[in-house]
């Protein structure tokens, strides 16, 4: 590979012209270098298969990537202001190919923004990163599949939000009234015969990539528990599951969601902007990237 010397831009060998600034490549060859392929952050000791959740980002050694298409031709050799980094995970766990972030502010999609990624579940432009202090902004652009971000803790659920467990993609919703204790229906006075509907508090819906529900799960039991096999919610052919995965709960009157030490990790999807800090996972379409800062 040679790269090029205004923007950085990596380029098949024997290639005279920047396939992204258009620029005179001079012979600069690239040397790939590999980081620590140590798993990510927070990760549990759990049963599931790999970290990466299904990821689609290709097997490879480690390169450099930079996160930044410059305005200006940058001299050959220049100094380069390196504020973090985002680190694609392969399936295995493996740290693959490394994205500089040079800016305050790069953004993130499939054809617009500093680092493009050719992924078809990502929008044109995806997803936005403000460099701070000790971490970075994260800010979602796509409202159609959105950006996922690995729980550290316990989170309060809201009705509505996206939970992404192995390849379980599920929304979920605070039952109306109406629902939470529902009444025998009659008909022609005549009361329905069937199994009694216990008391829910709340309900998960499973989201096809077809764009529909599947499966509706009510939860009535203050503890369900979600996995492959010892669980509440059992999805026996996820692979990238654990045994025991997150736990959905009510704690003082209110809906939260935990992971409990998965392998893969449990997924929020943002509802607004959020703060990310040093080796947290973030989850757009099939990629899977950890920030680091430095």
């Amino acid at each position: 590979m040679v790269r090029c010397g205004s923007c950085l831009q990596e380029n098949r060998d024997g290639a005279t012209v920047c396939r992204r600034c258009a620029s005179q490549i001079r012979e600069t060859r690239v040397r790939p270098q590999r980081l620590s392929a140590a798993a990510p952050v927070g990760a549990g000791v759990g049963e599931g298969a790999g970290v990466g959740v299904g990821v689609g980002v290709g097997a490879g050694a480690t390169s450099e990537v930079p996160g930044r298409v410059p305005r200006g031709r940058r001299a050959p050799g220049a100094a380069v202001n390196v504020r973090g980094r985002l680190v694609s995970v392969l399936p295995n766990g493996q740290d693959d190919r490394v994205y500089w972030l040079e800016d305050d502010q790069i953004d993130i999609g499939r054809k617009q923004g500093e680092i493009r990624l050719e992924d078809p579940q990502l929008a044109p432009r995806h997803a936005r990163l403000n460099l701070t202090l000790g971490g970075a902004m994260l800010t979602p652009l796509d409202r159609r599949n959105g950006v996922y971000v690995r729980l550290r803790s316990i989170v309060e659920l809201a009705d509505g939000d996206h939970i992404l467990i192995g390849r379980q993609v599920l929304r979920f919703e605070v039952l109306p009234e109406h629902e939470r204790r529902p009444r025998p229906a009659t008909e022609d006075g005549v009361v329905l015969f069937g199994t009694p509907a216990p008391t829910a508090w709340g309900r998960l819906r499973q989201l096809t990539s077809s764009g529909l529900g599947r499966d509706l799960y009510h939860l009535s039991r203050s503890e369900i528990t979600l996995g492959r096999e010892q669980a509440d919610l059992v999805f026996a052919d996820d692979e990238f599951l654990s045994r025991r995965h997150a736990q959905l709960t009510i704690l003082r009157g209110k809906p939260v969601l935990q992971d409990l030490g998965s392998s893969n990790g449990t997924y929020l999807r943002l509802r607004a902007p959020q703060v990310v800090v040093p080796g947290d996972m973030i989850r757009l379409g099939d990629q899977l990237l950890r920030f680091e800062l430095g």
